[in-house]
């Protein structure tokens, strides 16, 4: 596998980083037949538009920025390698038309923190060839991750759509002054967010009955936030340079907390219903996937 990132820096301790990343994973979700291949970093592009038959593109959130990427493997398309686009959001019909790679360019989101999030949303663009689809998904469980594909290529794909949803009425709740930051958080890690890795939305609500549900909907979605961009709170603290951790105050004091402690303990429980999930087969490892692929 080839490793390239424009900033030649990056490329300098990328090695370095990713074996630490995986004596991690060792120790805390070990793997014992899991093998990725050997990395090689490369300076430029030329080496991808030669030999590559998978290209997968991971740059900051920016279309222009990918768009660019994109054409400057041009020499890929024309021997029609396929390439994945890392985006969390933006539209691969879109890039896929503006960058020339047309039926060649899947969309695979890659959850963060991609090293421990199983799962990968593999979006089809109104483009997007079948063949190309299905090698996204091989590609995908090679890595041990379970691809999920989604069928219409709307922003947000699955995931983000349901999380903005929910971030959008958490801002709304503290705006209007119904609850602090701090207990609209405690509310959702001791309720819903206990039971999320074994019950998903739609699951839930057949349990509970959907004539309940549609009772509840009856009431309760006029009063829920309905603006259809960024809140006024939300626009406020920008404005204000309330950015959040990387710049010391958001919804909180940075200065105060700790970002990396925070970062850490979301990893040991993401590691914990890992590997509560594997005990019940609800994700398999990388080796029992590969297993399971030779026996059919």
């Amino acid at each position: 596998m080839l490793l390239y990132d424009q900033d030649h820096s990056k490329l300098g301790t990328a090695l370095e980083d990713i074996e630490k990343m995986d004596a991690w994973l060792v120790t805390e979700l070990p793997d014992p037949k899991a093998n990725y291949g050997k990395l090689e970093c490369v300076p430029d592009l030329a080496a991808l538009n030669q030999s590559a038959d998978l290209i997968l593109e991971c740059i900051r959130e920016d279309m222009e920025a990918k768009v660019h990427l994109l054409q400057r493997l041009s020499g890929a398309a024309s021997r029609g390698a396929v390439a994945c686009s890392c985006t969390s959001g933006l539209g691969i019909s879109a890039m896929a038309l503006q960058s020339g790679y047309g039926p060649r360019l899947v969309g695979t989101h890659f959850w963060s923190p991609p090293h421990l999030m199983p799962l990968v949303e593999v979006t089809a663009g109104t483009e997007s060839g079948e063949e190309a689809i299905e090698l996204a998904m091989r590609f995908c469980r090679s890595l041990g991750k379970q691809p999920v594909r989604v069928n219409i290529d709307v922003p947000g794909f699955i995931g983000n759509r349901m999380l903005h949803a929910l971030w959008r009425e958490a801002i709304y709740i503290v705006e209007r002054g119904i609850a602090s930051a701090e207990d609209v958080d405690t509310v959702a890690k001791l309720t819903f967010g206990l039971r999320q890795a074994v019950l998903g939305p739609l699951e839930h609500m057949d349990l509970a009955g959907l004539d309940l549900i549609h009772a509840i909907h009856g009431y309760l979605l006029a009063d829920l936030a309905s603006n259809r961009g960024p809140g006024e709170l939300l626009k406020q603290m920008v404005e204000q340079g309330r950015l959040g951790a990387k710049c010391g105050r958001g919804f909180y004091d940075w200065n105060e907390r700790d970002s990396k402690v925070a970062l850490q303990g979301r990893d040991r429980q993401v590691v914990r219903e890992l590997r509560r999930l594997r005990r019940e087969n609800s994700v398999p490892s990388k080796a029992s996937r590969q297993a399971g692929e030779e026996d059919h």
